[in-house]
Formats: structure tokens, sequence, C-alpha cells
């Protein structure tokens, strides 16, 4: 049962989440006390079926859909597959890869810079980390004013609450994967 526990833990902060739901309008729409919502999400609680209908139901969702592990799944992509966010006159291209998601707690992109493009990074809140892996060609990262340069097959970690820039130096386009991890 242990295993069930764990898994509607999760799943029911997944849903909540998504929705961008309080503990309190989640009580609301199920009529299970806040409380009792907070126990269950934290593992401390194994609900019964009757609680777990009434979620269920509050949330209009099935009953299954509480109770079960993500099932583990297969599937090739492109780095190019979704329409990039762009910057600088569409010279810097971010491609979303992996949503974040709370359960796993970092994102990742994938990102082309044309040469002689810089592109200034917002501070992140928190403890956060942006990890750079370059597949091809110069990037100059600078963080506050410490300047990094990385070329193919090179990476570079830094904490991101730090206003960051990423430069393509260089003849060609610079291309990489960022991967932004947001630490407890």
């Amino acid at each position: 049962m242990e295993q069930s526990v764990e898994a509607i833990s999760s799943n029911l902060r997944c849903h909540r989440e998504s929705r961008g739901l309080s503990l309190d309008q989640l009580s609301a729409l199920t009529g299970v006390s806040k409380s009792m919502l907070r126990q269950i999400e934290t593992g401390k609680s194994s609900p019964t079926i009757a609680t777990l209908w009434k979620i269920a139901n509050g949330l209009r969702i099935s009953f299954t859909s509480l109770l079960c592990k993500s099932p583990v799944q297969a599937e090739v992509r492109s780095f190019r597959a979704e329409q990039p966010l762009t910057a600088e006159g569409e010279r810097y291209r971010l491609f979303p890869l992996i949503p974040f998601n709370p359960q796993q707690s970092f994102e990742t992109y994938y990102f082309e810079i044309d040469p002689g493009t810089v592109f200034h990074g917002e501070p992140h809140k928190g403890n956060v980390y942006e990890y750079v892996f370059l597949t091809k060609g110069r990037l100059r990262i600078t963080v506050d004013d410490e300047v990094n340069e990385i070329g193919e097959g090179e990476f570079l970690q830094f904490q991101a609450g730090h206003p960051h820039q990423y430069e393509c130096v260089g003849e060609e386009m610079a291309a990489a994967i960022m991967q932004v991890s947001y630490l407890p």
C-alpha cells in the first residue's frame, strides 16, 4: 500500500498545481478538509475510497488517475519540434524540450544563438542553477562580472540568481542544451 499512498500523493499534488489551485480552493471544490488534503499530498495519510471519490469528482477526473503511477513512455522528438521563443530580432531561439514538472524540479531547453548576438538572461528567484551543454560553436557566458567561455563538448554550470548573459563568439551559430534546476 505504500506505493499507492506515494502515487496518490504525487498525482493529487500534480492535478492541484497544474490547475493553479491552493489547498483552500481544492477543499472548496471537493468537500475534503484542507488539513486532510495536506496530509494526503505529503503522504502522511492514506485516504479512504470515499475521500478519493470526493476528490476525483471535485476535480472532474477519473478515480484511477489518482491511483496510477505515470507509465514510462518513450518518444523520439527533434530538438526543434516546437515553435521557438525568440529574442534579439530572432537571433536567439529557445526551444522548450522538457517542461517544468513539480515532481522533477527541472526544465530543459535547446537554444541557438547567431554569431555576434548577446542575450541577457533575467536572474531567477530562489535556489536555481543553469547547466549549459554546448553542442556547436563557441559561447561566452557572463554571470555577474565573471566571464566564462565554452566550446563544443563543454558545459558550464552556474547559480542563476545573478544577472547573466549569453554571447555567441566566433563565425558560426552556437547551439546548446540548457537545463534549469530548481533546488529546495
